[in-house]
């Protein structure tokens, strides 16, 4: 898992910044603790309800690996999704519990989630990675929404079609390593995969899941987006707790890192983000990465009153390990209208800086 790697290398490095040491939480105000996330518990990975993409991939890696990298990144569905039924698509993929659409300079992207104990993890920047046992892997699922590349290193371009086609293979964590974009239409399908053999079973593993996703979706749009919502309708009731909150934080297993999980409806379209600031002196934190970070989209209903779950990851970095101090997180809202930006909700928590 991608927190295993920031283990590593903060184990490494591990300094202090010292942000906190001088700081106390001040007594008489409301403050919450994180919650731990249960997709990170222990025995997560091999709990019920895990997703379909992630059971076809876990199934495709048993079987062993050859020596061809060929593959036929065949998805016709997912192109006439794309294509014919432009708005409903992007209302569903903004929808679904199964993937997170965030904004990086300007454009959009979905990465395929996968799920652990029932529930959607956010992982960093959507890489999923098992590098432990016999079968050691990592892998990305990224539909670039705008057509705009995220990675800033080129990526080979292919067509979405019936042509086999093969990608540079190269070494990465000792794996075999490749990169691939498929041009399908109105977007773009980045596969990455670092798996033991150079055969790509993730990526046909991916495409295979990405073409009978979206041929189910095909078989009635206006059903399949139903779904997709009340999904969501579904989660943001589980994320908001017997408390009701309209965001709440998680714990992950590394202190410093953290999701959030949004549960609420801004009442029309645009995007959502956290601010933090330390309570004692105001000091704003981790300005260059939260609000990235925690940015997601709420498009899909114009009732304040219906609420939607949403789920994004990021790190505080000042402060260090076993220091914790009292922070007030403040979700904001940047309207697609154009409008002011304006505060959603705040609440104080508990927490801990990610020690370098």
């Amino acid at each position: 898992m991608a927190f295993i790697i920031l283990t590593i290398a903060s184990m490494m490095n591990r300094g202090e910044d010292k942000f906190a040491n001088n700081l106390k939480i001040p007594e008489g105000i409301d403050i919450a603790e994180p919650e731990q996330d249960i997709s990170e518990s222990v025995n997560a990975p091999t709990a019920a309800g895990t997703d379909e993409l992630q059971n076809m991939v876990r199934k495709a890696l048993t079987v062993p690996g050859g020596s061809v990298a060929e593959f036929i990144p065949d998805m016709p569905s997912l192109r006439k999704t794309a294509t014919d039924y432009t708005k409903t698509f992007l209302e569903y993929i903004e929808a679904s519990p199964n993937w997170h659409v965030f904004i990086e300079q300007g454009n959009r992207f979905a990465s395929r989630r996968w799920s652990y104990n029932g529930e959607p993890r956010n992982e960093l920047h959507g890489y999923i990675s098992k590098f432990t046992g016999d079968e050691g892997f990592q892998t990305r699922c990224l539909i670039c929404l705008d057509r705009k590349q995220w990675r800033r290193r080129s990526i080979p371009h292919v067509q979405e079609g019936t042509k086999p086609v093969t990608p540079d293979i190269n070494l990465g964590n000792r794996l075999h390593e490749s990169w691939i974009m498929i041009e399908c239409g109105g977007i773009w399908v980045e596969i990455f995969e670092q798996s033991s053999k150079p055969e790509r079973r993730i990526t046909k593993a991916t495409v295979a899941a990405l073409e009978k996703e979206f041929s189910e979706f095909l078989s009635d749009p206006t059903a399949a987006l139903s779904r997709a919502r009340s999904r969501s309708r579904e989660w943001a009731n589980r994320l908001a707790g017997k408390d009701q909150h309209l965001f709440q934080l998680l714990a992950s297993m590394q202190p410093g890192i953290y999701s959030v999980t949004y549960s609420l409806n801004p009442g029309e379209p645009g995007e959502i983000y956290l601010k933090a600031f330390e309570v004692t002196k105001g000091t704003q934190l981790s300005i260059d990465s939260l609000e990235m970070l925690s940015k997601t989209r709420m498009t899909w209903s114009t009732d304040p009153s219906e609420r939607f779950g949403a789920k994004a990851g990021f790190t505080i970095y000042e402060g260090d390990w076993s220091k914790p101090y009292a922070a007030r997180f403040e979700v904001w809202f940047k309207p697609d209208s154009g409008n002011p930006e304006r505060k959603l909700a705040e609440r104080i928590f508990k927490i801990e800086g990610w020690q370098r």
